[in-house]
């Protein structure tokens, strides 16, 4: 299993599923937001991930253990629009569980917070700011 992309399809729906964060944003997106999107949106990606194996079965996967940054992007220096997003991310993704229809998601926490100032070569720039989540997943 892939748990990888199980997981970010349980991210999407987490944080699509939420009218709350969705008054404030266009999507959630895996990788790059695409650039028709309307700002802000959040998007995430995979930090680090490991397996977890079994001590006397070795080649059996327990569980994986996967390290996200997620955060809202949007366009400009100032980070204001951000700090509602941010904090909404954090009311669901931190300390909690849930599943897929193929994954259990045992854990999520928030383990640091994330700020970046992005300066392209236009004089708009971009800000990012939520965090540094951990995951524990089990394929059902």
């Amino acid at each position: 299993m892939q748990e990888e992309l199980h997981t970010a399809e349980w991210i999407v729906a987490t944080v699509e599923g939420d009218a709350t964060i969705m008054a404030l944003i266009s999507g959630a997106y895996y990788g790059l937001i695409p650039p028709d999107v309307v700002l802000p949106a959040v998007r995430f990606h995979v930090q680090d991930s490991r397996d977890v194996r079994g001590a006397t079965a070795p080649a059996q996967r327990i569980m994986t253990t996967i390290d996200w940054i997620i955060a809202a992007v949007n366009e400009g220096r100032l980070l204001t629009d951000l700090v509602a997003i941010a904090d909404r991310l954090d009311t669901l993704l931190n300390n909690v569980n849930g599943e897929t229809a193929t994954l259990l998601v045992l854990s999520c926490v928030r383990l640091e917070p994330f700020m970046l100032a992005e300066e392209e070569d236009t004089p708009v720039g971009y800000r990012h700011a939520g965090g540094l989540y951990r995951t524990i997943v089990q394929p059902k």
